[in-house]
């Protein structure tokens, strides 16, 4: 009985307590009371009722400030929450390389992917492209079969000049993050992506073979 009462009591003594303000309320209202006249009738201190005043104004500036900064975070993709679905609009997202329903996670690494796409056909871009997508990949380049080659290299016809090699593992699960639209799926997992992507960012004449290796 005395500790439920010892609770009770406590929770009423913080009901009850002054407020603490945070501290970019606390910093405008300094500034705000540092702005005014000089004199007796104009009470400086923090606790003094037009000091409470200037702490009421001081929670709106607080508020349009962290606004202020909620819109910086918001000018870069990675970033986006509020202005997701205008930057998913602006590169053409959901694609049909995007599958049913993706995840959160998903949507996220193909709007990365599209923002970041600046067009080449290195291996080092590829494989960037992939890393960006939640992909550790390797490329493995084939050509025909010549008379000197070293002993134990790649032996092709003269179709596999234009073939080439996706290596990557079997499973590449995309897990969801603290801050992630509420409902949204743990984790995820699919290839599909990989595939489409590359399917589309091959030059025409050439073929992908994509390998998966099952981790150990």
């Amino acid at each position: 009985m005395g500790s439920r009462l010892t609770n009770q009591t406590t929770a009423m003594n913080q009901s009850f307590a002054k407020p603490v303000l945070s501290e970019p309320v606390s910093e405008y209202q300094h500034a705000l009371l540092a702005l005014l006249p000089r004199g007796n009738a104009w009470a400086k201190v923090p606790d003094s009722q037009l000091g409470r005043l200037m702490a009421g104004i001081s929670e709106e500036l607080a508020r349009v400030d962290q606004r202020a900064l909620d819109v910086l975070k918001e000018s870069h993709p990675s970033q986006a929450y509020e202005t997701f679905a205008q930057w998913e609009a602006e590169y053409g997202l959901p694609d049909p390389c995007s599958g049913v329903d993706p995840s959160y996670q998903e949507r996220l690494a193909a709007l990365l992917q599209s923002y970041r796409m600046k067009g080449s056909q290195s291996r080092e871009f590829l494989i960037e492209i992939a890393a960006i997508m939640g992909y550790q990949i390797t490329i493995t380049e084939y050509q025909t079969a010549r008379y000197g080659q070293p002993y134990g290299s790649l032996y092709g016809g003269e179709d596999w000049a234009f073939t080439w090699q996706i290596n990557a593992a079997q499973y590449s699960p995309k897990t969801r993050h603290y801050g992630d639209p509420w409902g949204d799926r743990y984790r995820t997992w699919s290839n599909q992506r990989l595939e489409c992507v590359f399917n589309r960012l091959k030059q025409a004449h050439t073929h992908i073979i994509f390998k998966y290796i099952e981790e150990k």
